[in-house]
C-alpha cells in the first residue's frame, strides 16, 4: 500500500506541471456542476486537493472564488493552480516554499489548519482524570490506534508499556471493536481502552505522550494540547513530510519498527526535560483560531 500510494502522489504531482492534469480535474467533475446548479454557492472551500471546482472555474468563465484550505503541513502541487483565488496554509515555512514556486503572495494567507474548538479550550484536568478513573499520579500514554489499526499487533507493545509501572497507556481504538475486545481480554492494569470517542480532546490534555500516524489534522489537534509525539511509519506521500517536518521541529519523533517505537516512547517518558522542550517547540509554530480566521478573512473579502 505504501509504494503504491507513493507513486501515486509523486507521479501526479510530476504530471501536474502538464497538460495530462486536466485528466485529473475531470474526477468529480460532473457530481461538482451538479451541485453548483442546485445551490449556487458564492463560495467554494476545498478541503482536499481536487481541481474539479478549478476546472470548471476555468472551463466557463465564472467570477466564483474557488478556495483550498490545505490540511496538511507540506503542500502537494495537486493544493495550487492558477484559477484559485485563496490558498490558506498551516505554516510560515509552507508559504516561503509556495512563494519558491512563484504562487502570488496576494493568494497565500497563514492561518493554521482547523480543528475542532474542543482542542483549544481550557479544560478542569482533575475533572477528567476522574471521569476516566485515570491515575494522575502515572505518566500517560496515548496511543490513536483508529479503526485500521496503527500497529500490526499493538497487544504486543501494550504488554511491554504494562510493564513500567509509573506508566499508564491510553489506547484509542475507533472504530475497530475486534482491536478493542483483544486488549480488553489481556487484562492489562496498566492499559486502558476505548473505542469511538467523541471527547478525545480529553485524553489528549491528559496525557504526557502521543503514538500515532501523522494526519495533518491529527497532528494540529497535537499541537493544539502542546502533546509531544511519536509518529510510527508514515506513508510516503503527505504522511511522510507531515512527519519530516515535525521532526525537523523538535516537536516530535519518527519510529519504523516497534522496537524502535519501544525506546523512544521509554526515553522519552521517563525524560520531563525533553517533553518539556518538545512541548516548547510545538509552541513556537502552533496557530491557533485557524477556522475563525479563515472565515473572517473570507467575509472581509468576499462578504459583498
Amino acid at each position: 500500500m505504501g509504494n503504491t500510494y507513493s507513486h501515486f502522489y509523486y507521479g501526479i504531482d510530476k504530471i501536474s506541471r502538464t497538460k495530462l492534469i486536466r485528466v485529473y480535474g475531470r474526477f468529480g467533475y460532473s457530481t461538482l456542476k451538479d451541485v453548483i446548479k442546485k445551490f449556487k454557492p458564492d463560495i467554494i472551500v476545498n478541503t482536499f486537493p481536487v481541481m474539479s471546482a478549478s476546472e470548471y472555474k476555468r472551463k466557463l468563465d465564472i467570477s466564483i472564488p474557488v478556495i483550498n484550505v490545505v490540511t496538511d503541513y507540506c503542500c502537494h502541487r495537486l493544493w495550487i493552480n492558477d484559477n484559485l483565488d485563496r490558498i490558506y496554509l498551516a505554516t510560515d515555512d509552507l508559504k516561503k516554499t509556495l512563494q519558491e514556486m512563484n504562487i502570488p503572495i496576494s493568494k497565500l494567507e497563514v492561518t493554521g489548519i482547523p480543528i475542532r474548538t474542543e482542542f483549544e479550550k481550557k479544560i478542569d484536568i482533575n475533572e477528567i482524570y476522574d471521569k476516566y478513573n485515570i491515575d494522575p499520579n502515572k505518566k500517560t500514554i496515548l496511543i490513536s490506534a483508529g479503526a485500521h489499526g496503527l500497529l500490526k499487533n499493538p497487544a504486543d507493545l501494550c504488554s511491554k508499556l504494562n510493564r513500567h509501572e509509573k506508566i499508564q497507556t491510553i489506547i484509542v481504538c475507533g472504530n475497530n471493536a475486534r482491536l478493542k475486545t483483544k486488549i480488553d481480554s489481556m487484562n492489562l492494569k496498566n492499559i486502558y481502552s476505548f473505542g469511538y470517542i467523541n471527547e478525545i480532546h480529553e485524553l489528549y490534555m491528559i496525557s504526557n505522550l502521543m503514538i500515532t500516524k501523522p494526519g495533518g489534522i491529527t497532528l494540529s489537534e497535537a499541537a493544539a494540547a502542546n502533546l509531544p509525539l511519536i509518529l510510527y511509519k508514515p506513508v510516503p506521500g503527505q504522511e511522510k513530510e507531515n512527519a519530516d517536518y515535525f521532526e525537523s521541529k523538535g516537536a516530535a519523533l519518527v519510529a519504523n519498527s516497534i522496537k524502535e517505537l519501544e525506546t523512544h516512547t521509554l526515553n522519552l517518558i521517563n525524560n520531563p526535560g525533553k517533553l518539556k522542550k518538545m512541548k516548547r517547540n510545538l509552541r513556537k509554530f502552533y496557530n491557533p483560531d485557524s477556522s475563525k480566521k479563515i472565515v473572517d478573512d473570507l467575509l472581509s473579502r468576499y462578504a459583498m
